[in-house]
């Protein structure tokens, strides 16, 4: 059952995630604030705006996801998303928006343990890919130049690479680290602390 609505040709609506009620609250106060601080609110438009979520919608259904809780594939939610989009919009501007809970999948690792992945809907998934692409102009410039994972243009061959430069410069030693649950252990709250120092928009 999707919960969240379309806009424009990719405009999705989300719930709210699985944040603190007092967070909530305070996001509403925020952004009050952010229209009088430098346009900081003008965040969120560029988010909602209809190319960033077309982009996104194209994103999602590019990397062939599979359905979230509610079994609805990429292809299945977009007629339900162009009817529902400025239903969705509004919940979203409003704070209503709350994202599905994630569909749990156990993947077997080689070593004999699973890996266990949340799989959002496809319209949570639309909303954090058009979220994700603004915030990635604003942070992209400040992340270090020996960082490699997870970000656009960037890959393990280059970090592989990498290496290889620093062997030869006479390096003779490098180190391979995996924190086990890493993601599962996260402060949220260190975080959005982290993110509110360069976005003022909640």
């Amino acid at each position: 059952m999707l919960k969240a609505e379309y806009q424009g040709n990719e405009g999705f609506l989300q719930r709210d995630s699985v944040e603190h009620k007092g967070y909530a609250e305070a996001q509403s106060t925020d952004r009050r604030e952010g229209k009088e601080r430098d346009g900081a609110s003008d965040l969120l438009e560029a988010i909602l705006d209809r190319d960033n979520l077309n982009r996104a919608y194209k994103r999602v259904k590019r990397n062939h996801g599979a359905a979230g809780i509610d079994g609805v594939t990429v292809e299945e939610a977009l007629p339900w998303l162009k009817e529902h989009r400025e239903e969705l919009l509004q919940s979203i501007r409003d704070g209503s928006y709350m994202p599905s809970p994630v569909r749990r999948k156990e993947i077997p690792k080689p070593d004999g343990g699973v890996r266990k992945l949340g799989i959002p809907t496809v319209v949570d998934r639309v909303i954090q890919q058009a979220i994700a692409q603004k915030l990635q102009s604003i942070w992209e410039p400040l992340f270090s130049d020996s960082s490699y994972g997870y970000r656009p243009k960037r890959s393990a061959q280059q970090a592989i690479q990498k290496v290889k430069e620093y062997v030869e410069e006479g390096y003779r030693y490098a180190v391979s680290v995996d924190l086990s649950k890493y993601f599962d252990t996260l402060n949220h709250e260190l975080l959005m602390n982290l993110l509110h120092k360069q976005i003022q928009d909640m």
